[in-house]
C-alpha cells in the first residue's frame, strides 16, 4: 500500500514517528486511533475493510473515535523535498505544500506534444524547439484569418492577399445581387405601370356606360311628357272641321 508520500523524495530522512507502519511512507493526512497510534487516513480506512484491529497494537479500531491531525499534516507540508524530475534534470527543493506549484511549471516535466497525429512526450523547456520540427504541428493563423497553417503551407500563407482576394469576390458577389435585384424591381415597375394603365381605362369604360345609361334614361322622360300634348291637338282640329 502506497497511502503516503516516498520517503525518497524528501531531502532530509523523515522521522521514524512520520512513518506510516501500513505503506512504510510519510503520513498523508495522518489520522490517530483511541489508541493513539497514527496511520495515513487512506492506509487504516483499507485495513479496516480487511479487520477491525489495529495492525500494532491489535486492539479494536472505532472509526467514530478516529482523528484528523491537521497540525501534524502541516508540520509535514513544510519538509522539504526534491522534484520529482530530478532523474530529468531538474534540482529544486521546495515545501511538500508547494509541490504541485511547481509540477506546473517545473522545466523538467514530461508533457505530451498537444498536436494531434505526434504523440511525443518531451520536457517542457523542450517543447517549444519540438514545435519547429514537429511534422503534426498545426496553428490557426495569427493574424486572424482563420487559416488552419500547417509546416508545409506556412510560409506560402499570405493573409493580405487572401484577404484581398475574399474581398473582391464579396464584392462582385454583392454586385451581382444588386443587379439581379435591380431587374427585378424595373420588372415590378413595369407590371405595376401596365396594372395602372389597365385600371385607368375600366374606370373610363364604366364612366362611359353611366353617361350613356344616363342619356337613355332622359329620352324616355321627354317621350312620355310629349305624347298627351299630340292627341289633345288632334282632337281640337276634329272639333274644327265640324263646326
Amino acid at each position: 500500500m502506497t497511502g503516503g508520500y516516498e520517503v525518497d523524495q524528501f531531502v532530509d530522512a523523515p522521522d521514524e514517528d512520520l512513518i506510516c507502519v501500513i505503506c512504510r511512507a510519510v503520513l498523508r493526512c495522518p489520522v490517530r486511533l483511541k489508541c493513539n497510534h497514527v496511520f495515513c487516513k487512506e492506509c487504516i480506512l483499507q485495513w479496516m475493510k480487511r479487520q477491525v484491529k489495529c495492525p500494532c497494537c491489535r486492539q479494536p479500531i472505532d472509526q467514530n473515535q478516529m482523528l484528523v491531525l491537521f497540525k501534524l499534516s502541516k508540520s509535514i507540508g513544510r519538509l522539504p523535498v526534491k522534484c520529482r524530475n530530478a532523474q530529468q534534470g531538474c534540482r529544486a527543493t521546495f515545501p511538500l505544500s508547494t509541490e504541485y506549484l511547481h509540477s506546473s511549471s517545473c522545466p523538467f516535466e514530461w508533457q505530451i506534444c498537444p498536436h494531434e497525429g505526434c504523440g511525443q512526450q518531451v520536457l517542457r523547456k523542450d517543447a517549444q524547439s519540438h514545435d519547429q520540427i514537429c511534422s503534426h504541428w498545426r496553428q490557426l493563423c495569427p493574424m486572424g484569418c482563420g487559416a488552419l497553417l500547417m509546416r508545409d503551407n506556412q510560409a506560402l500563407h499570405n493573409c493580405y492577399r487572401d484577404l484581398q482576394r475574399r474581398y473582391l469576390a464579396d464584392r462582385r458577389r454583392q454586385r451581382a445581387i444588386a443587379a439581379n435585384l435591380r431587374r427585378k424591381m424595373q420588372r415590378m415597375q413595369s407590371r405595376m405601370a401596365q396594372i395602372k394603365r389597365q385600371v385607368n381605362l375600366m374606370c373610363e369604360s364604366l364612366e362611359v356606360g353611366e353617361l350613356e345609361v344616363d342619356a337613355g334614361e332622359g329620352t324616355s322622360a321627354w317621350t312620355e311628357t310629349t305624347a298627351p300634348s299630340s292627341s289633345h291637338s288632334r282632337q281640337r282640329n276634329t272639333r274644327v272641321r265640324f263646326i
